[in-house]
């Protein structure tokens, strides 16, 4: 090839740029990288965390396995907070700055509600009502109170409540704000199978890990108050809101649940942008069906009925009549008592 300007031959660096953007698009991380954006593809927020934190690693003279290793760190929980203390970790091995890194690995600023008692934030340090520290928190959700020998995780704890800022260009951002998860006790309801909330409590840990703020709404209903729902709408005032009678729903059995958004101070939300689909596709990872993917979409329901379908819910009336919610369990095998 000859360089239509100054007639030099530039084959050689030509080809040197494919081959370079050739083994950059093979390499290890660029690979580990589209498998995170094509997971994390209904999540923007958690995306946007991955762009920065890939922004950023740019800034470092890392190998292709160190790369890697920061982006599965990433992955484990998805987020602004934890793309600050990856990159807090990687100047620590590399040795950079160390004041700089020290503010990578731990908020700045912000509250904590964990195990009854409510924190200020100050630069990792937990600082108690009385204005004593009382133990520390880093961007990665692990929380080391003075109190106890085990740390504590803000996702797996799924009554905290943890708002995490820093300082960026002089103003606060927040990097993470999530609230309990199920503050009024569905999932620990005698009436809720164990199996099944098993993994709806594993949805919502995965879920906080990616920076969504959810939270349980409605769960088990007695055949009773499944058919004034129904007549809602029909011989109750009001909308329709289910075409399922008593015995009809996987409600009735303990055996589904709807989980919802947080507003920002907290209470329940079913907003149109919502991540919606990015929580379905958690829920079917732990074995939920999501109502999201019905005829008529209802995207905030999960439920659990293995070996059974969607519509099944039925035929289960007379066992329920006869042994209760166990008999019913104990006939899809998940039955709680031996």
């Amino acid at each position: 090839m000859v360089d239509s300007v100054g007639g030099t031959d530039r084959s050689n660096e030509t080809s040197s740029l494919s081959e370079s953007l050739a083994r950059e698009q093979t390499s290890a991380a660029s690979v580990r990288e589209q498998e995170l954006r094509a997971e994390l593809a209904a999540n923007p927020q958690a995306v946007a965390a991955l762009d920065q934190l890939s922004a950023n690693l740019n800034c470092y003279n890392l190998s292709d396995q160190q790369r890697v290793e920061a982006l599965d760190a990433f992955a484990a929980a998805p987020n602004a907070a934890t793309a600050a203390y990856v990159e807090g970790t990687v100047a620590q091995t590399l040795g950079v700055n160390p004041a700089a890194t020290q503010s990578l690995l731990s908020p700045d600023a912000g509250t904590l509600t964990i195990a009854g008692q409510t924190y200020t934030i100050d630069h990792g340090t937990l600082i108690g009502a009385d204005g004593r520290p009382a133990g520390t928190i880093n961007n990665n959700g692990e929380v080391q109170l003075s109190t106890e020998q085990q740390p504590r995780n803000v996702y797996s704890d799924l009554s905290a409540r943890v708002r995490m800022q820093e300082q960026v260009n002089g103003e606060l951002q927040t990097m993470l704000d999530l609230h309990p998860a199920d503050r009024r006790g569905r999932l620990d309801d005698a009436n809720v199978n164990q199996d099944f909330a098993d993994r709806v409590r594993q949805t919502l840990e995965r879920a906080r890990r990616e920076g969504m703020d959810m939270q349980t709404d409605l769960a088990y209903r007695t055949f009773a108050q499944q058919d004034a729902l129904y007549a809602q709408g029909r011989t109750a005032p009001g909308n329709r809101v289910t075409n399922a009678r008593g015995g009809q729903s996987w409600h009735n059995y303990g055996l589904a649940v709807d989980l919802v958004f947080s507003t920002p101070t907290g209470q329940p939300s079913w907003p149109e942008n919502g991540n919606w689909t990015r929580y379905g596709q958690i829920a079917d990872g732990y074995g939920l069906t999501w109502g999201g993917n019905w005829r008529n979409p209802d995207r905030p329901h999960v439920e659990y009925h293995p070996g059974f379908g969607a519509g099944d819910a039925g035929q289960f009336a007379g066992n329920m009549r006869q042994g209760g919610l166990e008999a019913v369990w104990d006939r899809m095998g998940i039955g709680q008592q031996p």
